[in-house]
């Protein structure tokens, strides 16, 4: 099975978040922690887990483009 097909809970990147907060800029978190706090699809949870994936590893223009991702998320998902 891919990995990226497992559904993760909201718990999963609750962990992933805490595991990476300190490579993300502070708005982005504090943005990314409203977003965890509201009824979210399957699929959103996902990818969001996906986001975080490797994160602390990025290099800094990969950290920029991932960032523009998740922001893209949030905004599009009510945070």
């Amino acid at each position: 099975m891919d990995p990226s097909t497992i559904d993760r809970s909201i718990e999963d990147v609750w962990r992933r978040l805490e595991r990476q907060s300190q490579c993300m800029p502070a708005q982005l978190y504090y943005q990314f922690e409203e977003l965890l706090s509201l009824p979210l699809e399957q699929s959103i949870i996902n990818e969001l887990y996906i986001a975080l994936k490797k994160y602390d590893i990025l290099t800094d223009i990969e950290r920029d483009e991932r960032n523009e991702s998740i922001q893209m998320l949030i905004d599009e998902n009510g945070a």
